[in-house]
């Protein structure tokens, strides 16, 4: 009896639950649209897919079951993240070798004399200029070329104690060491104090102290090259100007003894000047002569002793005065090619004399130009003040175990983050 009044009851359960399932749900879109959709069929009536048939979802259900549970969210933070940072900590913990720092401090300064003649602004752009070169000298091939040369720094990084990740390997080219060593040693230029900072790590206390000292030295004369080369290039175009006014005055020098040699005279224009005051002595004697001659011979017989002594001395002297006049004026054919008159020969001797008036002068403005050119080269030299000097570090810089750790972490974190952006922008396009 009780059997047979549970059985309807049981069925009448049933009949309202398909009588549920098959209800409409009726769903109101945004344009007052209404959507009828039909129940599900319960999951028992669903047929059965093959492996092939599944979807992704699917798939990523059977991973999450054979991961006991585990989401993909989950499992790929962890392999992102959580993986990736336990072993960078294990890293810097056990395996990552110390690394020592030793730095030094410099600044290019000029002279104390240069002040006087450079502008605080020309003396802040040359200071300036001259560290950012040190800086980019300090990275360069050339200072690594140097550094192998002088201290042998591929022997510093390739020691057999250094962890793996850190060594530089034993047959690497020039190319590799100056890129490792961009890795080994920074710099810094404070524009406000004008001070430049260069750091320098070794797996060593006693490797980096002698790495940055080297260094040092390196800079140092790099410093003291440029400014010889800028005092050199300063001092050219006055020395060459020195040199062309003295050769220029050497030549009218040996032209004027060339004249002095040839002619036979110490000075030309006082000898010219004697001939020329004694020429006009034997004129006046000429005409006292003359007149004494007039005189006698009008009540004098022409034969007379006196007269032909008068006639012989007028004579004489006249001859004499031809003579002084040819060789002050020249005539025709009293001078030769070789010998010239005083007449030439001063005005010869003048042009010479305005020639090496105006070699010397022009020798001697050269002359105090190349001084004033090598005081000022000299006053605008520069050099490297080092205020800080290298020193043997006592604690390893690096690693930091903690900090570096959670810059593993940060960094992977970050990447995870961005990964899991461009998925979802994937799925919601899709």
């Amino acid at each position: 009896m009780d059997t047979a009044n549970k059985a309807p009851k049981a069925a009448g359960t049933n009949d309202k639950a398909q009588g549920a399932l098959l209800l409409r749900l009726d769903e109101v879109r945004p344009d007052r649209r209404v959507v009828t959709t039909k129940a599900e069929p319960l999951p028992a009536q669903l047929p059965r897919r093959s492996k092939a048939q599944l979807k992704p979802g699917k798939i990523v259900g059977l991973a999450t079951k054979a991961t006991g549970g585990m989401s993909g969210a989950t499992l790929f933070f962890l392999v992102m993240v959580v993986l990736p940072t336990v072993i960078g900590s294990l890293y810097f913990a056990f395996l990552a070798s110390p690394q020592y720092m030793s730095e030094f401090r410099f600044s290019v300064r000029p002279t104390d004399g240069a002040n006087a003649t450079t502008s605080v602004a020309a003396e802040t752009a040359l200071a300036m200029s001259n560290s950012f070169i040190v800086s980019d000298y300090v990275m360069s091939r050339d200072a690594v070329t140097e550094l192998d040369k002088s201290v042998g720094i591929r022997k510093f990084y390739t020691r057999d104690g250094v962890d793996f990740l850190s060594r530089l390997a034993n047959d690497a080219s020039t190319e590799q060491l100056v890129k490792y060593w961009s890795g080994r040693v920074s710099t810094n230029y404070d524009l406000a104090t004008g001070i430049n900072t260069v750091q320098v790590t070794a797996f060593t206390p006693q490797d980096a102290y002698t790495i940055a000292s080297a260094l040092q030295i390196l800079c140092e004369k790099l410093v003291n090259d440029i400014s010889e080369k800028a005092r050199q290039t300063q001092m050219a175009f006055s020395k060459a100007e020195l040199d062309r006014a003295e050769a220029r005055l050497k030549d009218v020098r040996a032209q004027e003894t060339a004249l002095r040699t040839g002619q036979r005279t110490l000075d030309a224009r006082k000898e010219a000047e004697g001939k020329i005051a004694l020429n006009a002595k034997m004129r006046g004697d000429l005409a006292d002569l003359q007149a004494e001659y007039s005189s006698l011979s009008s009540y004098m017989k022409p034969s007379s002793p006196r007269l032909s002594l008068l006639k012989n001395q007028i004579a004489a002297a006249q001859e004499q005065i031809d003579r002084l006049q040819s060789q002050i004026g020249g005539t025709e054919g009293t001078t030769n090619g070789d010998t010239l008159d005083d007449a030439q020969l001063v005005t010869k001797y003048d042009q010479l004399q305005s020639d090496v008036d105006i070699a010397t002068k022009l020798y001697q403005s050269s002359l105090t130009s190349y001084e004033a050119a090598r005081m000022q080269a000299s006053n605008n030299q520069i050099y490297l003040a080092t205020y800080v000097h290298p020193g043997v570090p006592e604690i390893a810089t690096y690693p930091r175990k903690v900090l570096d750790s959670f810059l593993v972490f940060i960094t992977t974190l970050g990447v995870w983050i961005v990964l899991k952006l461009v998925y979802y922008s994937v799925r919601d396009h899709a």
